[in-house]
């Protein structure tokens, strides 16, 4: 075997290694399995709780079970969090790690003003889809939009809190 060969054979494998590799560590966003965690618990002495996953400096839950939206939130909030605001192009990951199921997050519609609101009574300036009049509540995941749900229908839901 002449080194021309060699060199040859040690790029493909180097290739082959490297793609691998960027395959396993974008697994859960290529397939979207929310099973797999997308970041360690914890980074830079930042610490999550156990079950919650670190990203861009705040803790996420990711609920297997499914509740009405009050019921979501009030489990957050017992957990020191609050239903998700998605309001900052950094937290749209979440659409991207939620798969095929749909979670409840922080947003509700206010009847009284006639719109949108999160949790913390901050405005929501995006779109809403499937919005029907007895539909207050949001959903995002499977359609990675924002999307009006009855309330009381049960579905997962995202916790969200700053780490400690």
């Amino acid at each position: 075997m002449n080194w021309h060969m060699t060199i040859s054979v040690l790029i493909v494998v180097a290739l082959k290694v490297a793609g691998m590799t960027l395959f396993l560590l974008y697994f859960p966003q290529i397939f979207g399995n929310s099973n797999i965690s997308f970041t360690p618990t914890e980074s830079s002495g930042a610490v999550c709780p156990r079950r919650w996953d670190f990203h861009q400096g705040r803790c996420f839950f990711l609920s297997t079970s499914e509740m009405s939206w009050d019921e979501s939130r009030a489990i957050c909030e017992e957990e020191g969090s609050t239903l998700a605001i998605v309001n900052t192009p950094e937290k749209l990951f979440l659409q991207n790690i939620t798969g095929a199921e749909k979670y409840f997050i922080g947003l509700q519609y206010q009847q009284a003003e006639k719109r949108w609101r999160w949790i913390n009574n901050s405005i929501f300036n995006g779109n809403v889809t499937n919005q029907l009049p007895s539909f207050n509540c949001v959903t995002m995941g499977l359609t990675k939009t924002f999307d009006a749900a009855l309330c009381d229908t049960q579905h997962r839901w995202i916790c969200d809190k700053p780490t400690k």
